[in-house]
């Protein structure tokens, strides 16, 4: 057991500290999730997304100086709008090289007191579908719960700033994207079910 945990998450969950996201707060659709893992005695949350369809620039090699040149067009943490979508295409900046459509599932960061604790929540994680989930344990004794899967799907539909798909082709891909969210949120509910009746009674 790591003797800095209770400070790691008096700090963490400190009301001043500044949440570094994209969004600046939890996404709606896990707060209820997050907050049963925080208050648990064992547990507290380092990052979260509940899932999300975005368009985005990109370029056709990532490298770690293109991919902070990365610039959202289009966010979504619920079903996509492919009016919305096709609106930001049609407006996008000419120069942008490289546009892709992605659908990121949910992801969840938990820090554990101890290993058991840790394998707790894995085997949950495991059982609920969320097959990519792992542990990770730092120099400093910090044990990191990575709790994801591998529902993902990125298409680039702008290359050499040209258009290289049609309306329907998008619409079919926005389609794939929210039947993917669907799924997504499903697998959410059983998730913070199950988190609950085991958090809940320890």
């Amino acid at each position: 057991m790591s003797k800095h945990f209770d400070q790691w998450k008096h700090d963490a969950l400190a009301e001043d500290k500044e949440d570094l996201s994209r969004k600046h707060s939890i996404d709606d659709y896990i707060v209820n999730l997050i907050h049963q893992i925080n208050n648990h005695n064992d547990y507290y949350t380092s990052s979260s997304c509940s899932g999300r369809t975005i368009v985005f620039t990109s370029s056709p090699v990532v490298t770690s100086s293109t991919k902070s040149d990365c610039k959202w067009l289009y966010v979504t943490h619920e079903q996509a709008d492919i009016n919305a979508i096709l609106d930001c295409l049609e407006q996008r900046p000419k120069e942008i090289d490289m546009i892709s459509i992605k659908f990121e599932a949910f992801i969840l960061h938990i820090i554990c007191r101890t290993l058991e604790c840790a394998k707790v929540l894995l085997n949950i994680a495991l059982e609920c579908g969320y097959r990519n989930s792992g542990l990770v344990m730092s120099n400093q004794g910090k044990i990191t719960l990575a709790v994801r899967s591998t529902h993902a799907l990125e298409v680039p539909i702008v290359i050499g700033r040209e258009l290289c798909v049609d309306q329907d082709y998008i619409t079919k891909i926005v389609s794939i994207a929210n039947e993917k969210m669907t799924a997504n949120m499903t697998k959410i509910d059983k998730f913070t079910s199950c988190v609950n009746k085991k958090l809940g009674a320890t």
